[in-house]
């Protein structure tokens, strides 16, 4: 009985061993900053909302693995020699994840539902390079006037206001992005859950489990499947940056947007492998709420910028290494001449510190009469430390400041969009790599980000011209002029021009710095052997 058994033993083994192995699933787990707000392409807003659409949706052009657009929806496109009709030519065979055709509707769908002024879509305004879209999104013009339409199933036609040669970045955005009809029709707004979802790009959405995480899976109808290596993908929620360090340490994370810059000397000693510090298309500034008295007055704005030291900000605080910014476009932007500057480069501290003394004498204000006014800041620990130091800097002018701190999500959406503010940090980072798309944003036009509500009818009438100009070096020294005005009228008060700073697991590969900071789960792999 003993021998037999061992033998049946011995057999099972061996018949075990001859099985093929079920191959484990390759999962990679994301901290992504915020709690995502929504993820329908036209209402999202933060690139925390961004990371996660784009890997399931994707536009006319996508980015690849350097953050540069290449084929994505569309397989080629043709430019008019005029440069105002783009054509563009879908990809042949390119289904959604439920295996309904992506057609041009799609687009077009998605792109009239973004400018129609019912829909309120906060980047609506990024659009506007298309035909009639800004007279569409104030309701000036109907919605079908947009200049958009399919000309076929799989072919899609745009006309333009005005020359862009940036659209093929441009089309590789969110806002961008298609909308499946059929499910719109099926669900309306609840098309968006888990189970109605459908997605024409490597991922489609499995679970969203609010304040813990955002779960994708491979989409096996997706054109390139056969070359996405990872399986699954979770994206959390990871505000509190500290916290995210520890999980980051304890494994619990292979990837994580943006940790404490207290921390860096410790992480570059004991963790450098992991450590991931480079420049791209961003700024970080100061914005004025103009609507509010006395934030109209260009004194009083002119005095909050003379006491502001961004290099103690900067160096000591955020201490990443990252340029101080004394423009509001980033140096490095392409087609960009970079001649704007903020009109006190070079001033010594000491002089304008009286400089902004006298400045709000002149505005009625002083020791018997302090300016007071509340900084709203996005909830970080070293955006605190931040907040704490300029209401220090702006005090010794005399100003009475209180602090405010809100999560990402709500200082963009109740504080920044409706005006809730006095004074206000902000950041962008491009969406596409053009002057435009910074200076763009502070055009009275710009409902979506223009926060200050800042209005110069000169601004505006440089930046209608340059968008006019087909010469690109003479269209960017007319933006240039733009951002020159805009810096004398102290309509924004730059602080820094930040660096990306991600924390990498060894064990992720095709992960790669670019000036997009745009990192597609569809480029990378997991090494378990690391």
């Amino acid at each position: 009985m003993r021998f037999s058994l061992v033998l049946a033993l011995i057999g099972a083994l061996a018949a075990a061993s001859a099985t093929p192995a079920v191959q484990a699933a390759s999962v990679i787990h994301r901290g992504n900053g915020a709690e995502p707000d929504t993820l329908d392409p036209g209402k999202s807003q933060g690139h925390w909302e961004a990371n996660i659409i784009g890997d399931m949706l994707m536009g006319l052009t996508t980015e690849g693995l350097d953050g540069k657009p290449i084929p994505g929806a569309a397989e080629s496109w043709t430019v008019s020699e005029d440069g105002l009709i783009w054509t563009f030519h879908l990809r042949a065979g390119a289904t959604w994840s439920d295996g309904v055709p992506v057609t041009a509707d799609d687009f077009v769908l998605a792109w009239k539902r973004l400018l129609d002024p019912t829909f309120g879509a906060q980047y609506a305004s990024i659009l506007y390079v298309v035909k009639n879209a800004e007279a569409v999104n104030s309701g000036a013009a109907p919605v079908d006037d947009l200049g958009v339409r399919a000309i076929d199933a799989a072919t899609l036609e745009v006309s333009l206001a005005h020359p862009a040669p940036y659209l093929d970045q441009l089309v590789a955005h969110q806002a961008a992005f298609p909308v499946p009809k059929h499910a719109i029709e099926a669900f309306g707004d609840q098309w968006v859950k888990a189970g109605n979802y459908v997605a024409n790009g490597p991922y489609v959405l499995a679970e969203w489990r609010p304040q813990d995480y955002v779960k994708l899976v491979k989409n096996p109808a997706f054109y390139d499947s056969a070359n996405v290596q990872i399986d699954e993908v979770y994206f959390y929620p990871t505000q509190d940056t500290e916290a995210a360090l520890k999980r980051f340490r304890a494994g619990e994370l292979d990837m994580q947007d943006t940790f404490p810059g207290q921390q860096l000397d410790w992480l570059k000693e004991n963790m450098p492998e992991s450590v991931q510090v480079f420049p791209f298309l961003a700024v970080q500034y100061i914005v004025f709420n103009t609507q509010r008295p006395p934030f109209e007055d260009k004194r009083v704005r002119e005095a909050l910028s003379l006491a502001a030291d961004t290099e103690i900000i900067t160096d000591k605080i955020y201490r990443f290494g990252e340029p101080v910014a004394e423009s509001f476009v980033p140096p490095v932007t392409a087609n960009y001449p970079a001649t704007a500057s903020i009109p006190f480069k070079g001033q010594d501290r000491a002089a304008r510190l009286e400089r902004a003394k006298a400045l709000l004498a002149e505005a009625g204000y002083g020791s018997d009469n302090p300016l007071s006014f509340t900084f709203n800041y996005i909830t970080d620990a070293d955006n605190r430390r931040a907040a704490i130091a300029l209401a220090d800097m702006w005090k010794q002018t005399g100003c009475n400041v209180e602090i405010v701190a809100s999560e990402s999500k709500i200082h963009y959406v109740n504080v920044l969009q409706p005006g809730d503010y006095d004074v206000a940090m902000a950041a962008w980072s491009a969406d596409y790599d053009d002057a435009e798309n910074f200076l763009f944003m502070l055009e009275s036009n710009n409902k979506g980000f223009n926060y200050g509500r800042w209005f110069n009818p000169q601004y505006d009438a440089l930046m209608a011209q340059a968008r006019n100009e087909k010469d690109l070096a003479a269209r960017g020294k007319i933006m240039a002029e733009a951002e020159q005005t805009l810096l004398d009228d102290f309509a924004i008060m730059p602080t820094r021009f930040p660096y990306t700073r991600y924390l990498v697991s060894p064990r992720v590969k095709g992960f790669q710095p670019n000036a997009r900071e745009i990192f597609r789960t569809r480029w990378m792999s997991i090494d378990p052997s690391s």
